[in-house]
């Protein structure tokens, strides 16, 4: 028995000592293809952070130009989506790929106590009462800062197709996006809308839509809807999330736009926060299945 002690301490001195041989020194993470920005905006007079992951044949010597994904949200959805990104560029064994080579820009707000109050702002189209205080309505604003500062610096610093863009959003990114898509329809040639906020300000996305619909003939973009199928109202007062999804999708379809490419899921076991990844997963997937349509109207 004594042997045997004497060997189980001799065992632990050597692994403590072979523990204490490695050395560790703090560093920034970094990734290959992922690169970081403080972005001061002029035109909104305050920054974001912006996340861009590169294709992986990124190439800055060629002549080559990617589509480019804008995504809302970027601190809790660019960690999400660009691993399936990367993973859906990497050819199988017969040398196919999910998606082309594109780049991914995800937007991020201040994580600070002023977030909150920054997202309504720049997702929501006009102003809304939440609590008993009016907030919002900075929408076309924050699309003017994509559309002027934001996407000319992807363009020259990356390479990006100004003629392949993407406006990603989920809930009140969401809404953002549906209002681009009726009222800024040119700014993006593709929307993947995760659960929007339908509901906002006695849902007058609505009438963007109608409003639409009674000026054009035709909607020459693809588009991927997802909400969870938990989003509903159980109680008088809740937001019944997918009873509105259900009706924004059934008013699009009787518009009989010649060129619209829509799709629609509602997915089974997942509520507003968890439905973020497989939403977004499939839905850009879905969006880059459609060819590109020359855009018709002007920002």
């Amino acid at each position: 028995m004594k042997i045997i002690k004497i060997l189980f301490i001799g065992l632990m001195v050597l692994a403590t000592q072979c523990v204490q041989a490695g050395t560790a020194e703090p560093t920034t993470f970094t990734r290959q293809g992922i690169l970081s920005y403080n972005f001061h905006s002029d035109l909104l007079g305050r920054g974001f952070v912006i996340d861009v992951l590169l294709p992986l044949s990124f190439n800055p010597e060629d002549n080559t130009r990617y589509p480019v994904i804008y995504m809302t949200d970027g601190y809790m959805n660019f960690p999400m989506v660009a691993p399936n990104l990367i993973h859906e560029q990497v050819p199988d064994e017969q040398g196919n790929t999910k998606l082309p080579p594109v780049i991914l820009v995800g937007i991020s707000h201040p994580l600070d106590s002023s977030n909150f109050t920054l997202r309504l702002t720049d997702f929501t189209p006009v102003p809304g009462e939440i609590r008993g205080n009016t907030l919002g309505g900075g929408a076309n604003q924050f699309l003017a800062f994509l559309e002027n500062e934001l996407k000319p610096f992807i363009n020259n610093s990356f390479k990006g197709d100004e003629s392949d863009e993407t406006l990603a959003g989920h809930s009140l990114g969401g809404l953002l996006a549906l209002h681009a898509l009726f009222n800024h329809t040119d700014s993006f040639d593709r929307y993947v809308v995760g659960s929007p906020s339908i509901w906002w300000a006695d849902k007058q996305i609505l009438e963007s839509e109608l409003a639409y619909a009674e000026r054009q003939t035709d909607l020459p973009k693809s588009v991927y809807m997802f909400i969870g199928g938990e989003e509903i109202c159980l109680e008088e007062g809740e937001v019944c999330g997918v009873q509105d999804f259900r009706d924004l999708a059934q008013r699009l379809k009787s518009r009989n736009y010649e060129s619209l490419t829509l799709r629609k899921r509602v997915i089974k076991g997942e509520n507003h926060d968890t439905v973020v990844n497989p939403g977004y997963d499939k839905g850009i997937e879905q969006v880059f299945k459609s060819k590109v349509l020359p855009r018709k109207y002007s920002f």
